[in-house]
C-alpha cells in the first residue's frame, strides 16, 4: 500500500498548515476519484453531443470550454501531487512513478493539440491549387479609410467566437451591451449547459472612433427578397383529401417595375388553382385606406366596361364606365373634384380618367387596369386612387383567349398606424369583393370559393421593407451540412466618428476560388471624413505550401446519386513553384496522407472529406468559376471541387510518448511485478503460519 504521508502538523503556522493541507487534499485518493468520475461523465456526454450535433458543436460546447480545461488541469494537479507527495520514491514504486509521469505528459500533449492544432478545409477545383486552409470560425475585418485620398486603409482583425447554432436557439437575444461579454442562459438543446461556452456578444471593438457591436448571429442562413410574403392557400377539410387537407404554398416578392422586368422576375403574381394572387406595396396611408375602401358595389352593376371606384379623402365614389365614357367632366358629389372618363382600352381592360381639384386646378391623368392593379397609375397630387372591376365576361385578353376568367386576391404591404408595416388584402370573386387586414400571425381568412371547398389563406412569412433589399433568414441547424455549405450571417452595428448603421452582414463563403465580396458581404459606413468597411471573413491558416488538384474522381452507388467513393490526386508544390514530391499523391476516403513541409518542418495529415458540385454549363457557379480572369483553356463539360481536410497536431508526438509511458508503467506494476524491488526477507528461520 503506497499511502500518502501526512505533512501538516498542529505546531506549524497557519499559512504553512493550510498550504500543506491543500497539498494533501489534491494528493488524496478521494479527490482523484471525484475528478476522474466527473471526467468520465463529461467524456460520455461529449460522445452523445458529437453524435447528435457534430464535431464542431462538441468542440464549442465541451472540449474547448474553460470548465473542461479546468477539469483537466485539476486532474493534472491530482496526478502530480499524488506522485510528488510520496517522494523520495522506493524501488517498488517505479511503475507507479512512470505511470503518473506518462499521464502528465499525455495531458500536456492534449493541451498542445487544443491550443495549437489546425483542423481546416481546402476546397480545390481540378487544375487549381491552394495553400490556405479555412477553419470553421470567422473574424471581422474592418478597413478604415483615412480622410482625403492619400494613404492606405488601416485594416483591423477583430476575433469573433460565435458558436455552432443560431443565437436565438440559446434562448438569448443580444441587447447591444457596452462591453465584450459572454451570454449565459439555457438552451433548449439537451446534454450540456451551452450557455457556459464562450461567445463574443455586444461590443467587440471600440477604439479610435470606430465601434463594432454584434447584435445577433445565424450559424446558417439564407437570403430572400424583401418586401415579400409567403402564403398558403387551401383547406383542411377538402373532400377526397387525406387528413390535414391540401395547402398550396404561394411565394411573392415585390418588384419595383414589373412592366420592364423579364417574365421570370415577375414573382409578385402567381396562379393558384382557378385564381391569381398579386402582391405589391402601397406608397402611404392614403393609398392604404383607398385600397381597402375601393371595392365595388354589386348593386350598381358592372355594365360592359366595368365599374370604376375612385377613393378621395377616404370616401369611395363608384362610377359605371359605360355611363361616363366620352361624357363631359363632372364634379364628384360632396367633393371639389372634377372627373372625366376619357378612354377605355378593352384589350388591356384599362380605363383613363382625368382628375383635377376645382375648376382651375392642375389636371392629372389616371390609368386604371382591372387585371393589373399593381401597375395602376393614381393621382396622388389630387389625392385620388382608383380601381377598376370588370365581370368575367369582359375579362382581359389573355383570359379571353383561354376561354375563362380567374378570381383574384390582392395583397399589399402598407404602413401600420403605429409605425412599422402591415398586410392588407382584397378578394375579388365576381360579383363580390371584400377587403380588410391580413393577419401576419397565421390566422386564416377567406380565399377562393370552389365547387369542392371554400379555400382559406394564411401568412407563413412576411418580410417587410421600404425598398427592395436582400433579407437574411435563419436556417435550422444540421450536423450533416459541411461548413463550406453554410452561410454565416451577423447582425452588426458599425459606428465611425459618431455615425452608426445597423445591418445584416453575410460571411464570406468558403469556396475554391477567391472572388470579390458581394453587397451583402461587404458594408461601408461613411463618417466625417473617414469611412469604415466591415466583412465577416473565415479564419484561414497558411500551411506554407500549395496543394494542386490534378484529378478528382467520384463514383456513385449503383442505381443512385449517392457518392460511394471519391479520390483526389494531388501534387505538393512549394511557393517557388517547385514540386515537393517525386510523383502525384492519391488521397482517398479512410486513407489519409502525411506530408511534412520542408520549410517549417510541420507535419500535416490530409484527409479526403467531401466534394462540391458537380456544376454544369448554365449553372451560376459554373459560369462564375470558369469566366474569372486568368483562366485559360476550354471550359470543361462539368466542374467539381474536392474538399480536403488539413490536420496539424503539434501534440501528437507528446501524446504518443505519454501513452507509451502509461503502458510501460502499468506493465511494470502488474506484469513484471514491480514489487519485487522491495526489500527481500532474509533467509533462515521458519516461515510464519
Amino acid at each position: 500500500m503506497m499511502a500518502a504521508r501526512r505533512l501538516s502538523r498542529p505546531e506549524q503556522s497557519a499559512p504553512v498548515r493550510w498550504v500543506l493541507r491543500a497539498y494533501e487534499f489534491f494528493a488524496s485518493l478521494g479527490f482523484a476519484v471525484v475528478i476522474i468520475t466527473l471526467l468520465a461523465i463529461v467524456l460520455g456526454v461529449g460522445t452523445f453531443v458529437e453524435s447528435a450535433y457534430g464535431t464542431e458543436a462538441v468542440k464549442f460546447g465541451v472540449w474547448n470550454t474553460w470548465w473542461f480545461t479546468l477539469l483537466n488541469a485539476l486532474l493534472g494537479v491530482s496526478v502530480f501531487c499524488a506522485a510528488a507527495i510520496r517522494y523520495p520514491w522506493k524501488r517498488y514504486q517505479t511503475g507507479f512513478v512512470i505511470t503518473h509521469v506518462g499521464l502528465l505528459v499525455l495531458l500536456a500533449g492534449c493541451l498542445m493539440s487544443q491550443r495549437g492544432g489546425v483542423d481546416a478545409q481546402i476546397p480545390l477545383l481540378e487544375g487549381e491549387r491552394g495553400g490556405r486552409a479555412f477553419e470553421d470560425s470567422h473574424h471581422f475585418s474592418i478597413a478604415v479609410s483615412p480622410a482625403g485620398r492619400g494613404g492606405a486603409p488601416r485594416t483591423l482583425a477583430v476575433p469573433f467566437r460565435a458558436g455552432p447554432f443560431n443565437w436565438s436557439e440559446y434562448g438569448w437575444q443580444a441587447n447591444g451591451g457596452n462591453s465584450r461579454g459572454t451570454a449565459r442562459s439555457a438552451v433548449s438543446r439537451p446534454f450540456i449547459p451551452w450557455g457556459l461556452a464562450p461567445r463574443d456578444t455586444g461590443v467587440l471593438h471600440d477604439a479610435d472612433g470606430v465601434r463594432l457591436e454584434v447584435l445577433d448571429y445565424f450559424a446558417d442562413s439564407t437570403a430572400a427578397l424583401a418586401p415579400s410574403v409567403q402564403l398558403r392557400i387551401g383547406s383542411d377539410d377538402m373532400p377526397g383529401v387525406a387528413a390535414g387537407g391540401m395547402w398550396q404554398p404561394v411565394s411573392l416578392a415585390w418588384q419595383p417595375d414589373p412592366l420592364r422586368a423579364s417574365p421570370d422576375q415577375l414573382r409578385h403574381r402567381q396562379t393558384v388553382g382557378g385564381g391569381v394572387v398579386v402582391f405589391w406595396k402601397v406608397a402611404g396611408p392614403a393609398e392604404a385606406t383607398a385600397f381597402v375602401a375601393g371595392i365595388p358595389d354589386p348593386a350598381l352593376g358592372y355594365g360592359e366596361r366595368g365599374q370604376v371606384v375612385l377613393v378621395a379623402d377616404g370616401k369611395a365614389h363608384r362610377l359605371l364606365v359605360d355611363e361616363r365614357i366620352d361624357q363631359p367632366a363632372a364634379a364628384l358629389p360632396g367633393t371639389d373634384l372634377v372627373v372625366a372618363v376619357t378612354d377605355f382600352q378593352p384589350q388591356f381592360s384599362a380605363v383613363r380618367v382625368s382628375v383635377r381639384r376645382g375648376a382651375d386646378g392642375p389636371e392629372e391623368e389616371m390609368v386604371i387596369l382591372a387585371d393589373l392593379p399593381e401597375v395602376t397609375r393614381h393621382a396622388p397630387a389630387a389625392g385620388v386612387y382608383g380601381t377598376l372591376w370588370i365581370e368575367p365576361k369582359v375579362a382581359d385578353a389573355a383570359e379571353r383567349m383561354q376561354g375563362k376568367a380567374k378570381s383574384r386576391i390582392d395583397v399589399v404591404q402598407a404602413p401600420a398606424p403605429g409605425g412599422g408595416h402591415r398586410l392588407l388584402y382584397r378578394r375579388w370573386q365576381a360579383p363580390q369583393a371584400l377587403a380588410g387586414e391580413l393577419p401576419a400571425d397565421g390566422r386564416p381568412v377567406a380565399a377562393f370559393e370552389m365547387p369542392r371547398a371554400k379555400l382559406q389563406m394564411r401568412v407563413e412569412r412576411f418580410l417587410p421593407a421600404d425598398t427592395l433589399e436582400i433579407a437574411t433568414l435563419p436556417v435550422p441547424f444540421s450536423k450533416d451540412k459541411p461548413p463550406s455549405a453554410k452561410r454565416r450571417a451577423a447582425k452588426v452595428r458599425l459606428s465611425i466618428d459618431g455615425r452608426s448603421e445597423e445591418f445584416w452582414l453575410a460571411g464570406l463563403p468558403i469556396q475554391p476560388i477567391d472572388e470579390p465580396p458581394g453587397p451583402a458581404e461587404r458594408r461601408t459606413v461613411a463618417g466625417s471624413g473617414r469611412s469604415a468597411t466591415v466583412m465577416l471573413v473565415p479564419d484561414a491558416v497558411d500551411i506554407g505550401f500549395d496543394v494542386a488538384l490534378d484529378n478528382f474522381e467520384r463514383r456513385l452507388d449503383p442505381g443512385t446519386s449517392q457518392a460511394s467513393h471519391f479520390t483526389s490526386q494531388v501534387d505538393f508544390v512549394g511557393r517557388d513553384g517547385q514540386r515537393l514530391t517525386a510523383a502525384p499523391v492519391t488521397i482517398t476516403m479512410n486513407a489519409p496522407v502525411d506530408f511534412s513541409d520542408p520549410a517549417s518542418g510541420r507535419s500535416y495529415r490530409l484527409f479526403q472529406e467531401s466534394f462540391m458540385g458537380p456544376w454544369l454549363p448554365g449553372d451560376p457557379l459554373y459560369e462564375r468559376f470558369t469566366a474569372r480572369p486568368g483562366r485559360t483553356g476550354e471550359k470543361p463539360d462539368r466542374l467539381e471541387a474536392s474538399v480536403l481536410t488539413v490536420n496539424y497536431d503539434p501534440g501528437r508526438g507528446v501524446k504518443y510518448l505519454g501513452s507509451g509511458l502509461v503502458v510501460v508503467g502499468i506493465f511494470t506494476m502488474f506484469y513484471m511485478r514491480a514489487y519485487f524491488f522491495g526489500p527481500r526477507r532474509q533467509s533462515g528461520g521458519p516461515l510464519p503460519a
